[in-house]
């Protein structure tokens, strides 16, 4: 009896301990629950605007200097409790864009959607987001460090070292006295940033986008896979380069893989002045005779550009950087791989002439290039996959995307002419004054030059009597604004 007495009080003393610790279990889960959803919101949040809005737990300091600017919101610091409001509550204007453009998934994105959104981004003023774009290049830099890897360079690959080539993990190189010979000692990129850079694609989005002047004010000017510059293009691209790079295909292609068309090769080339020429030479095992073909050739004309390579690791490390973000692709671009390295070299990076639609925003057919209308072979490359990252990246405010017209800005666009003139008489023993006129058009006893400006006839003249010519010109506004220009500028005289 006494047994069967300590048995309920025992059983019973059990049930009281359950009920209390379930007790418990329920007036502690949701303070709980809370804390760690108010974490995850902060988390999620930060992640989709990539830093726009940056919550200190101390202070609640808001830092996103362009949305206090557009009055999107009121206040002017954010707490924790309206951080959550503002992620449930419904945006609008421009907040509400860039927060759809960077949450959007890219595999549900059709180019209407695209095209849409970017025709509402344009409403919208672009400004730079120091925290964010930091952060990226922070994470960039501890990736792939650019400065000193993306080259190859004796320094990084001596004597003995046995090159993967990036494309062809199978292939190797082993690095010779000779071949080591032809490296330069060490990189051409330093720690010290450039202020502003202009990255330039060669999609027929720049066609009579007057973006010449915008771009030749850039600190270092990235082109891609020799482009054509100057003369009738003047105007949409400009005529500064700092690095260019060619695809090897180009080299054979154009050029009878360098065996008999040297001399065009060097000609060609001398409108990049003094220009870093750079070539995937150990990305594939046959592009490595037409890159050393090509820095020999240069050598023997004793050309201005310096040759330099892309190195294969640099692009190893980067193919996983951005596969981590999305972007599944067997090789990357050429566009993003520099895109990526003025990430790392500069503070600020402006995009032009990336577009792979076969419409504007306005829904009109545009060339594919804005120098021709050849379309691209059957790729590799993923270039709507791209550009969707780099218009996320865009929205951030990490880099400028242009997507339209530049804004037109004579005083620019003369000095541009002005300072066209000035290269070429360096180049040539004239200067030919014409618009919409190709070079091979303008007939004269040697080659010349052409500035973009105003709607001339096409004449071969001095230097001096171009400008003069440009004084009784008087076709149009653009060239009545530069004649005052000129009036006033006395470095003419």
């Amino acid at each position: 009896m006494a047994f069967s007495r300590f048995r309920i009080i025992l059983l019973s003393s059990f049930f009281i301990c359950l009920f209390l610790c379930v007790v418990l279990v329920v007036n502690f889960e949701e303070p709980l629950n809370y804390r760690y959803m108010h974490q995850l919101s902060k988390l999620k949040f930060n992640y989709m605007f990539g830093s726009r809005l940056q919550i200190n737990d101390t202070e609640g300091k808001r830092i996103n200097d362009s949305e206090k600017k557009s009055g999107d919101r009121g206040c002017t610091t954010c707490t924790g409790s309206q951080v959550l409001n503002f992620w449930k509550k419904e945006l609008t204007g421009c907040a509400k864009i860039y927060r759809d453009i960077a949450a959007s998934p890219i595999q549900w994105q059709t180019e209407e959607d695209v095209i849409k959104n970017i025709t509402e981004l344009q409403k919208c003023q672009w400004h730079k987001q120091e925290l964010a774009a930091e952060e990226f290049r922070s994470e960039l830099k501890r990736c792939c460090n650019a400065v000193s890897d993306c080259l190859v360079t004796q320094k990084n690959t001596p004597v003995g070292t046995e090159l993967t080539y990036e494309a062809e993990p199978k292939r190797k190189l082993k690095i010779t006295h000779q071949i080591f010979a032809i490296f330069p000692k060490n990189s051409s990129f330093s720690s010290r940033q450039y202020k502003r850079c202009a990255v330039i694609g060669n999609g027929g989005i720049l066609t009579n986008s007057s973006c010449g002047a915008e771009i030749d004010q850039a600190d270092f000017v990235f082109r891609c896979n020799l482009p054509p510059v100057g003369g009738q293009f003047t105007q949409d691209v400009g005529t500064k380069t700092n690095l260019v790079t060619a695809n090897p295909s180009i080299i054979a292609e154009r050029y009878s893989e360098l065996h008999d068309r040297r001399r065009p090769f060097f000609t060609n080339l001398i409108v990049y002045n003094d220009a870093l020429l750079l070539l995937p030479a150990f990305s594939y095992t046959i592009n490595t005779g037409r890159s050393f073909r090509a820095l020999y050739t240069l050598q023997d004309f004793q050309a201005k550009q310096k040759v330099v390579f892309f190195n294969p690791v640099y692009l190893n490390r980067l193919a996983g950087f951005w596969r981590t973000r999305g972007i599944q692709v067997k090789r990357l671009s050429t566009g993003i791989m520099i895109v990526s390295l003025a990430l790392e070299l500069c503070e600020e990076v402006w995009i032009y002439g990336f577009w792979p639609f076969g419409k504007d925003i306005e829904g009109k057919v545009m060339p594919h290039h804005y120098f021709d209308n050849q379309l691209p072979k059957p790729s590799i490359h993923s270039m709507p996959t791209e550009f969707h990252h780099l218009l996320q990246m865009h929205s951030k405010g990490m880099i400028k995307l242009q997507m339209t017209h530049c804004r037109a800005n004579p005083k620019l666009e003369f000095r541009l002419a002005w300072s066209v003139g000035l290269n070429a008489r360096s180049v040539y023993p004239s200067v030919c004054v014409c618009r919409y006129v190709r070079i091979s058009a303008c007939v004269c006893g040697y080659a010349c030059a052409c500035l973009s400006v105003c709607r001339c006839t096409c004449a071969c003249l001095s230097v001096y009597r171009a400008a003069r010519r440009f004084r009784r010109k008087r076709h149009d506004y653009t060239c009545a604004t530069i004649l005052k220009l000129q009036e006033d500028d006395q470095t003419l005289e």
